[in-house]
């Protein structure tokens, strides 16, 4: 029992805050359904579309919001592959998709960016003898690379709202 109440006056004492607590998430769902996701810059395509998505889904679960106070600008570089492992003969037996995404946090209508940064990802894929076997793993990197560029940038955007 006095561990136990050690341990809660020593957490409370350092200014610990559990992000996820109801009030603290009613907080910060209410602040991301005020985010406008603008399309993505960079590489155009599927991919961009695919971290655009993602990104409403995780912060605007409730659709785009009518007036929207904050705007997110996410630039997305095209996948960087490069070999990952190489076998005894010398030849690559997998490769590593790498992505990079910068984006922006801004105030609608105000100059002053909030959040500024630079998330990077990357998935590898082994290389088959049957060609199409290949390029569905490639694929499936790239799309793990998109989840987890995704993801960063959320926990960044929720974690920048939990501290304010």
């Amino acid at each position: 029992m006095f561990k136990k109440l050690f341990v809660f006056l020593i957490i409370t004492s350092c200014g610990f805050k559990p992000m996820y607590d109801k009030k603290s998430y009613n907080n910060l769902s209410k602040k991301t359904a005020e985010i406008s996701i603008s399309p993505v810059k960079g590489f155009d395509g599927q991919y961009g579309i695919k971290l655009r998505n993602s990104l409403l889904n995780k912060l605007t679960p409730m659709g785009k919001p009518e007036n929207p106070v904050y705007i997110l600008d996410i630039t997305l570089t095209s996948p960087n592959i490069s070999d990952y492992t190489i076998n005894t003969q010398g030849i690559a037996s997998s490769r590593l998709v790498k992505m990079v995404a910068k984006y922006t946090l801004k105030k609608k209508g105000n100059a002053n960016v909030l959040i500024e940064n630079q998330v990077t990802a990357s998935a590898p894929y082994n290389l088959l003898n049957n060609q199409f076997s290949t390029e569905m793993l490639k694929n499936d990197a790239v799309k793990l690379s998109i989840e987890d560029l995704a993801e960063q940038i959320y926990f960044s955007i929720i974690t920048y709202f939990a501290e304010k």
